[in-house]
């Protein structure tokens, strides 16, 4: 399912019956984003609210209270994120506006792919593979490189991080960035989108020149996230990585994060519909 370019600016908050909702023409999908009054009757209008937008799907991470409603609204449960809303569970729930939305492409080879992700689980070691390569916090000296790297590897992504601006508006505030930085030039990037108010936060914005993967670069600018995260509070950490990216996955996997199921069709990466696996990590024991 190929998609054409779209313009991230066109991208908006709004409320529908006292309900904040953010409406993502992006990848083509609303996000419910408050729990506070939902109610089936709500959710409807939702859903007819997408319809008439043309949006594909409709996406709320819930907790056990509220998921009975979205059941009830023919919601899927597609996933799970253990400890998502301060130590509780939260519940993926979609709802497919169109039918061709909810086809899983390709789906034996993304499970074979997960089932080598999964087999290296506990195998991680942390070390710096080369002392030349420094892991550090980004900065706004770091954008130009920053926003280089990002526009080199994805042809359209999820959010606008090939935008100085945006990078320059969510640096070190909601999005902590992490670099890899070798021979005074940023080689590596991932981040963390902090949710402060239920202490999880999502690894996200994975990219390394090819010159430079397979080296333990990422893994390492995870592990640092991890630190800096478990210092600030935070409980849950989790990743929405493509199913088709076998290093991705493995990264993820060898760091102990748990598999909590795929989210299908979910996200506009590179001119395409992705399949995204959910892995999960309480960071509160880690060492």
């Amino acid at each position: 399912m190929t998609l054409q370019s779209c313009n991230l600016s066109n991208n908006y908050f709004t409320k529908i019956d006292h309900t904040k909702i953010y409406v993502d023409y992006t990848n083509k999908l609303v996000r419910i984003l408050d729990l506070d009054n939902i109610s089936i009757l709500n959710i409807k209008r939702i859903i007819h609210f997408s319809s008439k937008q043309h949006l594909g799907k409709i996406i709320c991470n819930c907790d056990g209270e509220t998921s009975i409603f979205f059941r009830d609204a023919k919601f899927k449960l597609e996933g799970t994120i253990e400890g998502y809303f301060k130590g509780k569970d939260a519940f993926c729930m979609s709802y497919f506006i169109h039918k061709e939305r909810e086809i899983c492409n390709d789906h034996v080879r993304k499970d074979s792919l997960l089932r080598r992700s999964v087999n290296v689980k506990n195998a991680y070691t942390h070390s710096i593979y080369n002392s030349k390569y420094c892991i550090r916090n980004a900065n706004e000296d770091d954008i130009d490189e920053m926003a280089e790297l990002f526009s080199k590897t994805f042809s359209t992504y999820p959010y606008p991080i090939y935008d100085k601006e945006y990078l320059r508006r969510t640096i070190n505030k909601q999005v902590l960035y992490k670099i890899a930085v070798y021979d005074k030039k940023v080689i590596g990037i991932a981040s963390a989108i902090m949710d402060k108010n239920n202490l999880n936060a999502e690894i996200a914005d994975c990219a390394t020149y090819p010159l430079y993967r397979c080296k333990g670069i990422l893994s390492n600018i995870v592990y640092s996230l991890e630190e800096d995260l478990k210092n600030k509070g935070f409980i849950t950490l989790f990743s929405l990585s493509r199913a088709t990216n076998i290093s991705m996955n493995i990264v993820l996997s060898k760091y102990n994060y748990k598999f909590g199921g795929r989210l299908i069709n979910n996200c506009n990466i590179c001119g395409t519909f992705e399949d995204m696996n959910i892995w999960f990590k309480d960071i509160r024991n880690i060492m």
